[in-house]
């Protein structure tokens, strides 16, 4: 029987979680990985007496104590949400195993990269801006709600954005919602009664950086298309058409940065910032961000300071 050190918790298809695990397996760390889409291939027990959970899987078992594993890279913390029709046992599959991954947190010996309880919290949009306000960062005036503000001029343009994640379905049409720059004219004739958003000012000619938090150390790139600053979400191009080049943040901000992370709780943080006007702008953190392409495209391994990270090590 096979005693890990190291949990992993992500989906199969999932290419950030790919090379956390080929660096662990570099390093000849014992780890288990556990993919929300495939728990209908394992077999899985927890004893809550011994503090320990057995998983067996194609013939081999795997052995998870609580009190000698090592850390927990929680990589992907719930089934995306979405309005698609599931029948009755695929509604059963989704609801227990996202109740079996929260109730992980009985694992509390281990180091966390994130914690869930503090993933959870941190993915609220309002929140992360208010503790982005407390500890010194500059944000866009924002507002939430299904009621425009009177402040709206019908000449000027707003950033339109979604509070959660907005995945729907229209028949077999799949829709992602990205944040979007609409006009003051044609906010103040839309009906958003239904649902509240997310509604900020409109920040001209800014320049995307993304920084990506692991531990206490930042990987900032700046993020263009042709050598161009990008209009509107930069996520709405094609990963390998931009351009990432390492920028190197003021102390302050960094600074900052970490500040947030602290009061968050995190480990690890995808955090998109915006440069307009000789200002820098906190955006959003996502406490389980993607970083795999940067990896790919910047030549920067940030999979080795993960499991640094992770493991403990320098």
């Amino acid at each position: 029987m096979n005693d890990i050190e190291y949990l992993i918790i992500s989906s199969s298809i999932d290419y950030s979680t790919d090379l956390v695990c080929l660096e662990l397996r570099e390093r000849k760390k014992r780890y288990l990985r556990l993919n929300r889409d495939k728990f209908g291939e394992y077999e899985i027990i927890f004893s809550l007496n011994n503090r320990e959970m057995t998983v067996k899987l194609d013939n081999n078992s795997y052995t998870v104590r609580n009190n000698t594993l090592k850390g927990i890279f929680f990589r992907a913390p719930v089934f995306l949400r979405s309005h698609k029709r599931y029948n009755v046992n695929e509604q059963l599959y989704r609801s227990q195993w996202s109740s079996f991954i929260r109730n992980l947190i009985v694992l509390d010996k281990a180091k966390w990269i994130n914690h869930p309880v503090n993933t959870y919290r941190a993915e609220n949009k309002l929140y992360q801006l208010q503790c982005a306000q407390n500890v010194g960062l500059l944000t866009p005036k924002t507002f939430v709600g299904n009621k425009l503000p009177e402040s709206i001029t019908p000449m000027n343009k707003y950033i339109v954005k979604s509070l959660d994640t907005a995945l729907f379905y229209d028949g077999t049409q799949e829709y992602f919602t990205y944040s979007s720059v609409v006009g003051g004219n044609e906010l103040v004739e839309s009906n958003i009664k239904d649902a509240p958003i997310i509604l900020q000012e409109f920040l001209e000619d800014k320049r995307d950086i993304r920084v990506t938090v692991i531990g206490n150390k930042l990987f900032s790139f700046g993020i263009t298309k042709n050598g161009e600053n990008i209009y509107g979400d930069w996520r709405k191009n094609a990963k390998e058409d931009l351009q990432y080049i390492p920028e190197t943040l003021p102390n302050d901000i960094s600074n900052n940065i970490l500040k947030l992370m602290n009061k968050l709780g995190l480990l690890f943080g995808g955090v998109d910032l915006a440069f307009s006007d000789g200002q820098y702008y906190f955006i959003e953190i996502n406490p389980t961000g993607e970083w795999g392409w940067l990896s790919q495209y910047s030549a920067i391994p940030l999979e080795k300071a993960i499991v640094n990270e992770l493991v403990g090590e320098a």
